[in-house]
């Protein structure tokens, strides 16, 4: 279990920078509604933002999200979101907890975390945002927050991720355990599985990863010798979960 842990924190460990601000607040598609909510709760008070992209098509994060929403949130949930975009189920979950008026764009055709980003930052002919709050799934959070700084032509410190509570890992037997225990319902556990060793994986350079070395989708990151040494025992759990 304490490799999983270790993974568990490297990918969600993010710089903090306590006196950061910007008007602008990006949501990127996950499948974490209480992830949603916590945004919405947090625009509701930070008063300097005044903008929020929501981001995301149909990908696979869509069908997890929508049915975490209905675990945890069905009173919001519409059959007709089997036929809408993450960006939308998402601005709809946010919009029913934030009231304030906000200027709201989406971006709705991304499937993956390249496009994400690329597709995001082309919303705007001129005047980009040249900083912005990022909210992700937050096992995704660090090679979210790369993707962004290299598509939008940012520095890591003009993008802050936000995930509001860094998950701890405590145990995983049939599925992960957190020290809150709200977290242990927020991914299953096949899925979670693929996303901690896999992003691993992406993060790592080599020809089976997303640096220069493999796919060239990010910069070079120096991924600790201790977190690549865990990867590669739990590498085994992955063998009966197909997700590239």
């Amino acid at each position: 279990m304490s490799d999983f842990a270790t993974l568990v924190d490297y990918l969600t460990t993010a710089p903090s920078q306590p006196n950061f601000q910007s008007d602008t607040l990006v949501i990127a598609g996950n499948s974490l509604p209480s992830l949603i909510v916590s945004a919405a709760k947090f625009c509701e008070e930070e008063l300097t933002i005044q903008r929020i992209i929501f981001v995301g098509g149909i990908g696979h994060g869509t069908a997890p999200l929508i049915a975490n929403c209905k675990k945890m949130y069905p009173e919001l949930v519409r059959s007709e979101w089997e036929e809408l975009s993450e960006a939308e189920i998402t601005q709809e979950i946010f919009s029913h907890y934030c009231s304030r008026s906000l200027e709201q764009v989406l971006e709705k055709k991304s499937t993956n975390t390249g496009e994400n980003a690329r597709f995001s930052h082309d919303l705007f002919d001129q005047d980009a945002p040249n900083s912005f709050w990022l909210v992700q799934d937050p096992m995704v959070q660090k090679r979210t927050h790369i993707t962004f700084c290299k598509e939008w032509g940012l520095s890591q410190s003009a993008i802050q991720p936000l995930f509001f509570e860094q998950p701890k890992l405590i145990n995983f037997d049939a599925k992960p355990q957190f020290e809150n225990p709200k977290m242990d319902s927020w991914w299953e556990p096949d899925y979670f599985l693929s996303l901690v060793i896999g992003e691993i994986r992406r993060l790592n350079d080599d020809e089976h990863g997303y640096g220069p070395k493999g796919a060239n989708f990010i910069p070079h990151v120096d991924v600790p010798e201790n977190v690549l040494a865990s990867y590669r025992r739990c590498q085994k759990y992955l063998e009966h979960i197909e997700r590239k």
